[in-house]
Protein backbone atom coordinates (compact mmCIF):
# COMPACT_ATOMS: atom_id res chain seq x y z
CA UNK A 1 0.00 0.00 0.00
CA UNK A 2 3.12 2.43 -0.63
CA UNK A 3 2.11 2.97 -4.06
CA UNK A 4 0.67 6.39 -4.99
CA UNK A 5 -3.30 5.77 -6.03
CA UNK A 6 -2.47 7.48 -9.27
CA UNK A 7 0.61 5.52 -10.12
CA UNK A 8 -1.07 2.41 -9.38
CA UNK A 9 -4.05 3.24 -11.69
CA UNK A 10 -1.94 4.37 -14.48
CA UNK A 11 0.15 0.94 -14.18
CA UNK A 12 -2.52 -1.12 -13.63
CA UNK A 13 -5.32 0.14 -16.26
CA UNK A 14 -5.50 -0.81 -20.37
CA UNK A 15 -8.29 1.08 -21.47
CA UNK A 16 -9.24 -1.52 -23.88
CA UNK A 17 -9.10 -4.26 -21.39
CA UNK A 18 -11.43 -1.69 -19.18
CA UNK A 19 -13.97 -0.65 -21.91
CA UNK A 20 -14.76 -4.51 -22.68
CA UNK A 21 -15.00 -5.21 -19.39
CA UNK A 22 -17.23 -2.37 -18.75
CA UNK A 23 -19.01 -3.43 -21.63
CA UNK A 24 -19.51 -6.87 -20.32
CA UNK A 25 -20.50 -5.60 -16.70
CA UNK A 26 -22.94 -3.64 -18.28
CA UNK A 27 -25.03 -6.31 -20.22
CA UNK A 28 -24.81 -8.14 -17.00
CA UNK A 29 -26.73 -5.38 -15.48
CA UNK A 30 -29.39 -5.12 -18.03
CA UNK A 31 -30.09 -8.63 -17.89
CA UNK A 32 -30.75 -8.57 -13.95
CA UNK A 33 -32.97 -5.00 -14.51
CA UNK A 34 -35.04 -6.72 -16.67
CA UNK A 35 -35.85 -9.72 -14.82
CA UNK A 36 -36.61 -7.28 -12.06
CA UNK A 37 -39.04 -5.64 -14.39
CA UNK A 38 -40.53 -8.70 -15.14
CA UNK A 39 -41.07 -9.44 -11.77
CA UNK A 40 -42.13 -5.80 -10.73
CA UNK A 41 -45.00 -5.93 -13.25
CA UNK A 42 -46.53 -9.27 -11.49
CA UNK A 43 -45.79 -8.51 -7.89
CA UNK A 44 -49.06 -8.90 -6.12
CA UNK A 45 -50.09 -5.55 -3.72
CA UNK A 46 -50.41 -6.02 -0.04
CA UNK A 47 -53.85 -4.84 2.01
CA UNK A 48 -51.29 -3.58 4.59
CA UNK A 49 -48.31 -1.49 4.43
CA UNK A 50 -45.72 -0.60 6.95
CA UNK A 51 -46.26 2.85 8.62
CA UNK A 52 -42.68 3.35 9.99
CA UNK A 53 -39.34 2.02 11.09
CA UNK A 54 -36.63 3.07 12.61
CA UNK A 55 -33.83 2.58 15.72
CA UNK A 56 -34.77 3.94 18.70
CA UNK A 57 -32.99 3.46 22.62
CA UNK A 58 -35.20 1.63 24.25
CA UNK A 59 -35.46 0.81 28.31
CA UNK A 60 -35.10 -2.42 29.29
CA UNK A 61 -36.03 -4.15 32.41
CA UNK A 62 -32.64 -3.06 34.47
CA UNK A 63 -33.04 0.57 33.29
CA UNK A 64 -30.62 0.01 30.59
CA UNK A 65 -30.99 1.69 27.11
CA UNK A 66 -30.40 -0.26 23.89
CA UNK A 67 -30.99 0.64 20.21
CA UNK A 68 -33.65 -1.39 18.80
CA UNK A 69 -35.05 -1.70 15.48
CA UNK A 70 -38.56 -1.00 15.47
CA UNK A 71 -41.55 -1.94 12.61
CA UNK A 72 -45.13 -0.25 13.07
CA UNK A 73 -47.43 -2.50 10.37
CA UNK A 74 -50.97 -1.84 10.74
CA UNK A 75 -52.36 -1.95 14.20
CA UNK A 76 -49.36 -3.87 15.46
CA UNK A 77 -45.82 -2.40 16.38
CA UNK A 78 -42.49 -5.07 16.90
CA UNK A 79 -39.04 -4.53 17.94
CA UNK A 80 -36.04 -6.47 16.98
CA UNK A 81 -32.33 -6.27 17.70
CA UNK A 82 -31.42 -5.20 14.15
CA UNK A 83 -32.94 -4.52 11.01
CA UNK A 84 -31.79 -7.72 9.46
CA UNK A 85 -33.33 -9.99 12.08
CA UNK A 86 -36.17 -12.46 11.12
CA UNK A 87 -37.73 -12.39 14.39
CA UNK A 88 -38.79 -9.83 16.44
CA UNK A 89 -37.44 -9.53 19.78
CA UNK A 90 -40.96 -7.96 21.10
CA UNK A 91 -44.37 -6.99 19.94
CA UNK A 92 -47.30 -5.19 20.82
CA UNK A 93 -51.03 -5.19 19.29
CA UNK A 94 -52.10 -1.77 19.75
CA UNK A 95 -55.94 -2.20 19.68
CA UNK A 96 -56.68 -0.68 23.58
CA UNK A 97 -53.66 1.54 24.43
CA UNK A 98 -52.21 4.95 24.45
CA UNK A 99 -49.02 6.52 23.81
CA UNK A 100 -47.84 8.62 26.28
CA UNK A 101 -45.23 11.46 26.21
CA UNK A 102 -42.48 12.10 29.26
CA UNK A 103 -41.19 15.00 30.44
CA UNK A 104 -37.15 15.47 29.62
CA UNK A 105 -35.75 13.35 32.63
CA UNK A 106 -32.44 15.30 34.02
CA UNK A 107 -31.44 11.83 35.82
CA UNK A 108 -31.85 10.07 33.98
CA UNK A 109 -30.12 11.91 31.04
CA UNK A 110 -33.04 10.88 28.21
CA UNK A 111 -34.89 13.53 26.22
CA UNK A 112 -37.75 12.89 23.75
CA UNK A 113 -39.30 10.16 25.51
CA UNK A 114 -42.74 7.90 25.21
CA UNK A 115 -44.03 4.98 25.94
CA UNK A 116 -46.70 3.03 24.52
CA UNK A 117 -49.17 1.71 27.12
CA UNK A 118 -51.80 -0.21 28.17
CA UNK A 119 -53.47 1.54 30.98
CA UNK A 120 -50.58 2.56 33.27
CA UNK A 121 -48.85 -0.05 32.57
CA UNK A 122 -45.44 0.84 30.13
CA UNK A 123 -44.99 -1.86 28.02
CA UNK A 124 -42.78 0.19 25.66
CA UNK A 125 -40.13 2.79 26.34
CA UNK A 126 -38.59 4.59 24.00
CA UNK A 127 -36.20 7.94 23.55
CA UNK A 128 -35.84 9.25 20.02
CA UNK A 129 -33.02 11.13 18.51
CA UNK A 130 -34.74 14.95 18.51
CA UNK A 131 -38.03 16.82 18.74
CA UNK A 132 -39.08 15.61 14.79
CA UNK A 133 -38.59 12.13 15.26
CA UNK A 134 -40.52 11.84 18.47
CA UNK A 135 -43.16 13.53 16.89
CA UNK A 136 -43.15 11.43 13.86
CA UNK A 137 -43.53 8.22 15.84
CA UNK A 138 -46.63 9.08 18.30
CA UNK A 139 -48.40 10.35 15.74
CA UNK A 140 -47.95 7.05 13.27
CA UNK A 141 -48.44 4.94 16.41
CA UNK A 142 -51.80 7.26 17.49
CA UNK A 143 -53.29 7.08 14.07
CA UNK A 144 -52.47 3.02 14.32
CA UNK A 145 -53.99 2.28 17.50
CA UNK A 146 -57.05 0.76 15.77
CA UNK A 147 -56.01 -0.69 13.02
CA UNK A 148 -56.48 -4.56 13.08
CA UNK A 149 -53.47 -5.82 14.02
CA UNK A 150 -50.91 -7.59 11.31
CA UNK A 151 -48.46 -10.34 10.96
CA UNK A 152 -44.62 -8.83 11.08
CA UNK A 153 -42.93 -8.17 7.41
CA UNK A 154 -40.94 -11.26 7.56
CA UNK A 155 -43.97 -13.45 8.26
CA UNK A 156 -45.88 -11.77 5.22
CA UNK A 157 -43.14 -12.35 3.00
CA UNK A 158 -42.72 -15.52 3.53
CA UNK A 159 -46.43 -16.32 2.59
CA UNK A 160 -45.73 -13.92 -0.69
CA UNK A 161 -42.83 -15.98 -2.00
CA UNK A 162 -45.18 -19.27 -1.30
CA UNK A 163 -48.11 -17.10 -3.16
CA UNK A 164 -45.49 -16.04 -5.75
CA UNK A 165 -44.10 -19.21 -6.82
CA UNK A 166 -47.69 -20.45 -7.66
CA UNK A 167 -47.90 -17.68 -10.20
CA UNK A 168 -49.82 -19.29 -13.61
CA UNK A 169 -47.54 -19.07 -16.78
CA UNK A 170 -50.07 -16.40 -18.66
CA UNK A 171 -48.91 -14.31 -15.32
CA UNK A 172 -45.20 -14.51 -16.26
CA UNK A 173 -45.38 -14.34 -20.03
CA UNK A 174 -47.69 -11.04 -19.91
CA UNK A 175 -44.70 -9.56 -17.92
CA UNK A 176 -42.03 -10.63 -19.92
CA UNK A 177 -43.62 -7.20 -22.19
CA UNK A 178 -42.28 -5.00 -19.60
CA UNK A 179 -38.42 -4.89 -19.75
CA UNK A 180 -38.43 -4.18 -23.65
CA UNK A 181 -41.05 -2.06 -23.29
CA UNK A 182 -40.55 2.26 -23.92
CA UNK A 183 -40.45 2.57 -19.73
CA UNK A 184 -38.22 -0.31 -19.33
CA UNK A 185 -35.58 1.05 -21.78
CA UNK A 186 -35.68 4.23 -20.02
CA UNK A 187 -35.30 2.28 -17.04
CA UNK A 188 -32.22 0.63 -17.83
CA UNK A 189 -30.93 3.67 -19.38
CA UNK A 190 -31.15 5.64 -16.26
CA UNK A 191 -29.61 3.01 -13.91
CA UNK A 192 -26.90 1.14 -16.02
CA UNK A 193 -23.84 3.47 -16.01
CA UNK A 194 -20.20 2.82 -15.69
CA UNK A 195 -20.54 4.51 -11.91
CA UNK A 196 -23.47 2.10 -11.07
CA UNK A 197 -22.31 -1.08 -12.54
CA UNK A 198 -18.42 -0.29 -10.94
CA UNK A 199 -19.51 0.18 -7.27
CA UNK A 200 -22.52 -2.78 -7.49
CA UNK A 201 -19.78 -4.94 -8.94
CA UNK A 202 -17.07 -4.06 -6.62
CA UNK A 203 -19.30 -4.33 -3.76
CA UNK A 204 -20.58 -7.81 -4.66
CA UNK A 205 -16.96 -8.60 -4.84
CA UNK A 206 -15.81 -7.56 -1.72
CA UNK A 207 -18.85 -9.46 0.18
CA UNK A 208 -18.05 -12.41 -2.19
CA UNK A 209 -14.14 -12.64 -0.88
CA UNK A 210 -15.09 -11.86 2.55
CA UNK A 211 -18.26 -13.84 3.63
CA UNK A 212 -16.92 -16.83 1.25
CA UNK A 213 -20.58 -17.16 0.22
CA UNK A 214 -21.54 -15.88 -3.83
CA UNK A 215 -25.01 -16.52 -2.73
CA UNK A 216 -24.58 -14.02 -0.24
CA UNK A 217 -22.99 -11.52 -2.87
CA UNK A 218 -25.68 -12.89 -5.66
CA UNK A 219 -28.56 -11.55 -3.32
CA UNK A 220 -27.10 -7.97 -2.72
CA UNK A 221 -26.38 -7.48 -5.97
CA UNK A 222 -30.04 -8.10 -6.83
CA UNK A 223 -31.56 -6.55 -3.74
CA UNK A 224 -30.09 -3.40 -4.95
CA UNK A 225 -31.11 -3.35 -8.58
CA UNK A 226 -34.50 -3.98 -7.30
CA UNK A 227 -34.43 -1.22 -4.84
CA UNK A 228 -33.13 1.16 -7.54
CA UNK A 229 -35.94 -0.41 -9.71
CA UNK A 230 -38.62 0.54 -7.51
CA UNK A 231 -37.42 3.83 -7.10
CA UNK A 232 -37.06 4.81 -10.74
CA UNK A 233 -40.85 3.72 -11.20
CA UNK A 234 -41.67 5.85 -8.13
CA UNK A 235 -40.56 8.54 -9.91
CA UNK A 236 -41.51 7.87 -12.92
CA UNK A 237 -45.24 7.27 -11.79
CA UNK A 238 -44.51 11.02 -10.60
CA UNK A 239 -45.73 8.82 -7.24
CA UNK A 240 -42.56 10.27 -5.93
CA UNK A 241 -40.26 13.18 -6.86
CA UNK A 242 -36.40 13.20 -7.11
CA UNK A 243 -35.95 15.71 -4.31
CA UNK A 244 -38.11 13.15 -1.62
CA UNK A 245 -34.78 11.11 -2.07
CA UNK A 246 -32.55 13.98 -1.52
CA UNK A 247 -33.36 13.71 2.49
CA UNK A 248 -31.51 10.49 2.25
CA UNK A 249 -28.73 11.72 0.27
CA UNK A 250 -26.75 13.57 2.95
CA UNK A 251 -26.55 10.91 4.93
CA UNK A 252 -25.13 8.43 2.19
CA UNK A 253 -22.85 11.78 0.59
CA UNK A 254 -20.91 12.03 4.16
CA UNK A 255 -20.61 8.18 4.71
CA UNK A 256 -19.23 7.81 1.07
CA UNK A 257 -16.86 11.18 1.88
CA UNK A 258 -16.12 9.50 5.44
CA UNK A 259 -15.63 6.19 3.61
CA UNK A 260 -12.83 7.68 0.76
CA UNK A 261 -10.90 9.83 3.24
CA UNK A 262 -10.60 6.95 5.65
CA UNK A 263 -9.31 5.09 2.28
CA UNK A 264 -6.56 7.66 1.60
CA UNK A 265 -5.60 8.01 5.00
CA UNK A 266 -4.13 4.85 5.50
CA UNK A 267 -0.96 4.09 6.79
CA UNK A 268 -0.78 7.90 8.34
CA UNK A 269 -3.57 7.96 10.60
CA UNK A 270 -3.99 5.87 13.89
CA UNK A 271 -5.53 2.56 13.78
CA UNK A 272 -8.15 3.92 16.52
CA UNK A 273 -8.95 6.69 14.49
CA UNK A 274 -10.05 4.61 10.87
CA UNK A 275 -12.16 2.43 13.95
CA UNK A 276 -14.11 5.74 15.28
CA UNK A 277 -14.24 6.87 11.67
CA UNK A 278 -15.36 3.42 10.30
CA UNK A 279 -18.22 3.68 13.43
CA UNK A 280 -19.68 7.21 12.22
CA UNK A 281 -19.84 5.64 8.33
CA UNK A 282 -22.53 2.53 9.91
CA UNK A 283 -24.19 5.77 12.14
CA UNK A 284 -24.21 7.51 8.90
CA UNK A 285 -25.62 4.36 6.78
CA UNK A 286 -27.99 3.19 9.13
CA UNK A 287 -29.83 6.78 9.00
CA UNK A 288 -29.89 6.62 5.36
CA UNK A 289 -31.60 2.94 5.39
CA UNK A 290 -34.50 4.74 7.88
CA UNK A 291 -35.03 7.29 5.47
CA UNK A 292 -35.11 5.40 2.56
CA UNK A 293 -37.17 2.41 4.58
CA UNK A 294 -39.64 5.45 5.57
CA UNK A 295 -40.13 6.90 2.26
CA UNK A 296 -40.51 3.77 0.46
CA UNK A 297 -42.73 1.58 2.79
CA UNK A 298 -46.00 2.83 1.45
CA UNK A 299 -45.14 1.72 -1.73
CA UNK A 300 -43.44 -1.59 -0.97
CA UNK A 301 -44.27 -5.08 -0.67
CA UNK A 302 -42.98 -6.57 2.63
CA UNK A 303 -40.58 -8.75 0.91
CA UNK A 304 -39.09 -5.16 -0.97
CA UNK A 305 -38.64 -4.13 2.62
CA UNK A 306 -36.63 -6.58 3.99
CA UNK A 307 -34.54 -6.34 0.94
CA UNK A 308 -33.75 -2.61 2.18
CA UNK A 309 -32.85 -4.32 5.28
CA UNK A 310 -30.73 -6.95 4.10
CA UNK A 311 -28.62 -4.38 2.03
CA UNK A 312 -27.78 -2.28 4.85
CA UNK A 313 -27.43 -5.05 6.98
CA UNK A 314 -23.96 -5.52 5.42
CA UNK A 315 -22.81 -2.64 4.43
CA UNK A 316 -23.58 -0.54 7.75
CA UNK A 317 -21.83 -2.76 9.77
CA UNK A 318 -18.58 -1.11 11.37
CA UNK A 319 -16.79 -4.45 11.77
CA UNK A 320 -17.66 -5.82 7.98
CA UNK A 321 -15.89 -2.36 6.96
CA UNK A 322 -13.08 -2.42 9.46
CA UNK A 323 -12.15 -5.94 7.93
CA UNK A 324 -12.36 -4.87 4.60
CA UNK A 325 -10.51 -1.97 4.97
CA UNK A 326 -7.45 -3.76 6.28
CA UNK A 327 -7.31 -6.60 3.79
CA UNK A 328 -4.77 -6.25 1.44
CA UNK A 329 -6.12 -8.83 -1.00
CA UNK A 330 -9.38 -6.61 -1.11
CA UNK A 331 -7.34 -3.94 -2.50
CA UNK A 332 -8.10 -3.83 -6.12
CA UNK A 333 -11.91 -3.89 -5.11
CA UNK A 334 -11.63 -1.28 -2.36
CA UNK A 335 -9.98 0.65 -5.05
CA UNK A 336 -12.91 0.37 -7.29
CA UNK A 337 -15.82 0.68 -5.03
CA UNK A 338 -14.02 4.39 -3.47
CA UNK A 339 -13.48 5.38 -6.90
CA UNK A 340 -16.99 5.03 -7.84
CA UNK A 341 -18.38 6.54 -4.10
CA UNK A 342 -15.81 9.31 -4.64
CA UNK A 343 -17.28 10.22 -8.32
CA UNK A 344 -21.13 9.80 -6.16
CA UNK A 345 -19.89 12.55 -4.08
CA UNK A 346 -19.08 14.93 -6.32
CA UNK A 347 -21.77 15.40 -8.07
CA UNK A 348 -24.23 17.62 -7.28
CA UNK A 349 -28.66 17.69 -7.49
CA UNK A 350 -29.97 20.67 -9.23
Amino acid sequence: MSENKTEKKLKSEDPIKKTKSSSKENAEQKKKIEQELEEESSEDEETVKVSRVGYINCRLKKKDWKAVYCVLIGGSFYYYKSSSDQQPKGSIDLSGHKVVVHPSDAKDKRKFVFSIQKGEEQLFVGSCANEPELNSWTTSITNNLEKEKAEPPTATAQKAKKKKSLMSRAQNKAATTTATSSLGKKVMKAIINDETTTLINALKHIVKAQSHDAKKADELEKNIIKIAVKAFLLIENKTLTADDFLVADKPLRDAFELMVKVFNGRGRVKDDKITAALAKVEELLKKAEEIITNLLAPHLTSKNMLRISSTFSIIANSEFLNTVFRNDGLEGDLDKLIDAMEYYTQFHYH
